[in-house]
């Protein structure tokens, strides 16, 4: 079956930051409170810009906010979400999260990582297992050719073809098809 909204979010995330020690994306809510997954997406495309092997993940805040201000300020993604929200909340909010990680996604969907392996790679740690390539728009629905859509009651999702783009946060259904 294919990935189709958050599911394929999802799945780029976890391919993007395969191998970085403390980041496990089970979700797309807790698994990104401590700021870790947020850097580690930076430092996958972009290591010259995030320090990642001397974060700590009990740095919420400071782990947070640095993502959130090299994302603003270089890569010009709006910063959606506050690093003391991170904190506060144990579960942060999936729609606000989706939303944010959806900006990153949308920067940097067309770009090739740098060429840096994450630290526990470049510390003989694991080899990433798939590139970020293997789950890139073409191929993240492989098998599936016709678009298919399912009406909700207050808006459409689809699966998408291997051609088609991973939908933006404005195509998702706010219920929990997903």
């Amino acid at each position: 079956m294919a990935l189709s909204g958050v599911k394929a979010l999802q799945a780029w995330c976890k391919i993007a930051t395969d191998g970085y020690p403390g980041v496990n994306i089970k979700n797309m809510t807790t698994s990104f409170r401590d700021g870790l997954a947020f850097c580690a997406i930076i430092h996958h495309y972009r290591p010259d810009l995030i320090p990642f092997d001397q974060l700590k993940p009990g740095d919420i805040i400071k782990n947070n906010q640095l993502a959130f201000d090299v994302a603003e300020r270089t890569l010009n993604i709006a910063a959606l979400l506050d690093a003391e929200d991170m904190l506060a909340l144990e579960t942060p909010d999936k729609l606000s999260v989706c939303t944010y990680v959806s900006q990153y996604y949308s920067y940097f969907k067309d770009k090739a990582p740098q060429g840096r392996k994450p630290p526990a790679a470049a510390a003989g740690g694991e080899a990433k297992k798939a590139r970020v390539e293997d789950i890139g728009p073409r191929n993240i629905s492989a098998g599936i050719t016709p678009k298919k859509t399912a009406s909700c009651s207050n808006s459409t999702w689809q699966v998408y073809s291997q051609s088609e783009a991973i939908p933006t946060s404005d195509q998702w259904c706010s219920h929990s098809h997903f």
